[in-house]
């Protein structure tokens, strides 16, 4: 059980460290200034401010900043639930948890400190279609569920692994009742 709180924290930490850190740097560089091109005609760093959810949705709704730090805190709880579900094993979603967590995390200390999130990371295709603008947090929560749904997708139903293991135990017994033989069911 150690070993799994570590790898959760250590992910935590670094997710939440690099977003925090990265959002200092664009709200003393970035803000104010020209976009940074990082490469041309793909990815530059542009300072935005989303007071909203997901490409803005939300930005008008009376009380956002505690409904999504709500919202935040929920989606906390539903993945740890949902963690807890898979293998003690499974280190992916370990990893996985930590991510989303310090993601979480880190959107959600915006949310309380400043009212709005600091997004910077802008990506485009030759600067005529671009993706809305995201931050390490955001990032770090799409990483962190992809990785939980492949720890999810690995993972057998605990109730049908639980079955096949008194199936198993069953037949060996059997094996040893008939001389090593199966006995017919």
């Amino acid at each position: 059980m150690k070993k799994r709180i570590i790898l959760f924290v250590l992910f935590a930490l670094l997710s939440l460290g690099l977003d925090q850190a990265t959002k200092i740097w664009a709200r003393s560089s970035l803000r104010g200034h020209q976009p940074v091109r990082v490469i041309d005609s793909y990815l530059q760093f542009e300072y935005h401010e989303n007071p909203g959810m997901a490409f803005g949705i939300g930005r008008t709704l009376p009380g956002r900043r505690f409904i999504l730090v709500g919202v935040g805190l929920l989606v906390l709880v539903i993945v740890w639930r949902i963690v807890r579900q898979v293998d003690r094993r499974q280190k992916l979603a370990d990893a996985a948890f930590g991510l989303v967590a310090g993601g979480a995390i880190g959107n959600i200390i915006d949310r309380l400190w400043l009212g709005k999130v600091i997004d910077f990371i802008v990506m485009h295709w030759k600067h005529k279609h671009s993706w809305p603008a995201y931050n390490i947090a955001d990032a770090a929560l799409v990483v962190g569920v992809g990785m939980l749904l492949i720890a999810i997708a690995g993972e057998p139903n605990k109730q049908a692994r639980q079955a096949n293991e008194k199936k198993s135990q069953g037949d060996k017994k059997s094996q040893g009742r008939s001389g090593g033989k199966k006995s017919k069911r």
